[in-house]
């Protein structure tokens, strides 16, 4: 009798252990890095659930590269899109990283003052999407935000 009541308490803690991971995609298990040069800004787990992570550049700081990793449940993909997009969702530059990559192997980086440059002179908060050929719709991974961290809010 203690036997099947022990096998009883494994099988509902493995089961809720087991129950707290998904595979999905959308459901938590795509995820981004982001960097600024070296310095590590942004890890996230990206789903419905969890809210976009935000970036804030000061452009006096003297950081060179805006640097995202991107990973689609550790599968190999090529085609990888960056896009930058205004708060009306008007593209305003985008980037293209051509051949494979496997979870957070192959890095997408862009140059800083470009991002910088491209900053809308109304609103200074942008949005980052990221997109493959194997995931063509594509989701946003941040807030970019210019301006220092004071005053950087969003609306």
């Amino acid at each position: 009798m203690s036997l099947s009541w022990g096998c009883a308490i494994v099988a509902v803690t493995l089961s809720a252990t087991l129950s707290s991971f998904s595979g999905a995609p959308g459901s938590g298990a795509h995820s981004v890095q982001i960097y600024l040069d070296n310095k590590l800004i942004i890890e996230q787990y990206l789903s419905s659930k969890t809210g976009i992570p935000k970036v804030v550049i000061d452009p006096a700081e003297k950081y060179n590269q805006l640097i995202v990793r991107y990973n689609e449940c550790g599968r190999t993909v090529s085609g990888r899109s960056l896009t930058l997009k205004d708060s009306n969702n008007k593209v305003l530059k985008g980037w293209r990283y051509e051949g494979p990559s496997t979870g957070f192997s192959e890095s997408m980086s862009c140059l800083l003052k470009d991002v910088i440059a491209l900053r809308p002179t109304d609103n200074p908060v942008m949005k980052l999407y990221y997109a493959s050929s194997d995931f063509p719709a594509g989701q946003q991974v941040a807030f970019i935000v210019i301006g220092n961290k004071s005053s950087a809010t969003l609306n």
